[in-house]
C-alpha cells in the first residue's frame, strides 16, 4: 500500500466538500487554524455553496474534487465533513493524475466512500476529523496533534483501556473500513472491499439498532466476517431504539456477530462521531493486541 508523500510546513492543503452542506463559518475559522500550524490553504471553488442539503450540485462537487486531486500544488486533501453525497459522484472522478501523484486524503463519515475507492488504488488515506473539530481546536485536541503528526511521519501507536465485551489475542492485517452504514452500502459494488487478512474498523451515527443487527448479519451471511483477521468497534453514537426493544445493545448486537470466530476484538475505540475523533491510517499495516490490561493498535 503506498503511503503518499509526507507535508512539509510551507505546504498546501486542500479544503473540498464532497458531500452536505456546511457552514461557511466553520470552513474559515478550520483555515485560519490549519494556516496557524504552519501549512497553506486552498479552498475549492464550489465551497461556499449549497445545494439543498449538498454543499453543491452533483457536477459542482465532482469538479471540485477532481480539481484538488490534479492540482500538483496540493499536498492534501481535507474534506470539510460527512452527510451525503460522496456516493453520487464518486464513479465520475478520474484518479490517474492522483494514482501518479497520490496525496493524503483526510475525512470520515460518508468520505468513507472515498477511502474505498483510494483503497482500491493501493493508496493509503486518512480516516479522521475535518473541519468542525479544527475549530474546536484546544491545547488538549489530541486528535487534531496526532493527525498532523501523521502527515508529517510518524505513525499510528494506540494505547487504549479494557473493556468487558473484547476479545483477547493478537493480529496483524491491513487496516480497513470507516462508516458502517456507508460500507454496507458500497456492498456489491466495485468499491466493496476484500475482508482476506484485513481488520476491520467500524463506527457510525444515529442508526437503529436492528438496522445494525442487519448490516452485521449482511457482513456475516457474505462471508465478510469469518476472514477478518481482527476488528476495531469505533465509537456508535446517537443510536436509537423503537418502542418496542430491540432486545440487545450494541456491545452484543456486534459480539454476537463474531461469536463463533477467534480473531481479537477491540470495543470502545476512540474513533467516530465524537468530540475527539482519533484518526486512523487505512491501507496501513498493523498489529492489533488486545489483552486483558489494554489494547494497542500499532504500525507495523
Amino acid at each position: 500500500m503506498i503511503h503518499p508523500p509526507h507535508l512539509q510546513k510551507g505546504d498546501t492543503i486542500g479544503i473540498v466538500a464532497p458531500a452536505g452542506r456546511i457552514d461557511q463559518n466553520i470552513i474559515q475559522q478550520a483555515c485560519l487554524r490549519i494556516e496557524s500550524f504552519g501549512y497553506k490553504t486552498k479552498l475549492a471553488p464550489s465551497i461556499h455553496k449549497h445545494h439543498f442539503n449538498f454543499s453543491a450540485t452533483d457536477i459542482e462537487r465532482r469538479n471540485d474534487l477532481q480539481a484538488m486531486l490534479d492540482d500538483d500544488s496540493v499536498k492534501a486533501i481535507l474534506c470539510t465533513r460527512g452527510g451525503y453525497g460522496t456516493i453520487r459522484i464518486i464513479d465520475d472522478i478520474d484518479f490517474s493524475s492522483f494514482k501518479k501523484n497520490p496525496k493524503w486524503i483526510i475525512g470520515f463519515s460518508d468520505i468513507t466512500v472515498l477511502h474505498a475507492a483510494i483503497q482500491k488504488l493501493g493508496v493509503a488515506s486518512i480516516h479522521g476529523p475535518m473541519c468542525k473539530s479544527l475549530l474546536n481546536y484546544t491545547e488538549s485536541s489530541l486528535d487534531i496533534d496526532i493527525l498532523f503528526s501523521f502527515l508529517t511521519g510518524e505513525s499510528p501507536e494506540y494505547i487504549i483501556n479494557p473493556y468487558p465485551t473484547n476479545r483477547l489475542g493478537t493480529a496483524k492485517g491491513t487496516l480497513c473500513g470507516g462508516n458502517l452504514s456507508i460500507l454496507h452500502a458500497l456492498r456489491g459494488t466495485k468499491l466493496d472491499f476484500d475482508p482476506t487478512g484485513k481488520i476491520l474498523f467500524i463506527e457510525d451515527l444515529s442508526e437503529y439498532l436492528y438496522h445494525l443487527d442487519r448490516v452485521m448479519h449482511n457482513l456475516k451471511l457474505g462471508g465478510v466476517l469469518e476472514k477478518l483477521s481482527g476488528l476495531v468497534v469505533g465509537q456508535f453514537t446517537d443510536m436509537h431504539d423503537n418502542e418496542k426493544p430491540f432486545g440487545q445493545n450494541i456491545e452484543e448486537i456486534i459480539f454476537n456477530s463474531v461469536s463463533e470466530y477467534n480473531y481479537p476484538v477491540a470495543f470502545n475505540f476512540p474513533a467516530g462521531h465524537i468530540e475527539t475523533n482519533f484518526p486512523l491510517i487505512l491501507g496501513d499495516t498493523v498489529e492489533l493486541k488486545v489483552s486483558s490490561d489494554e489494547t494497542c493498535l500499532i504500525s507495523v
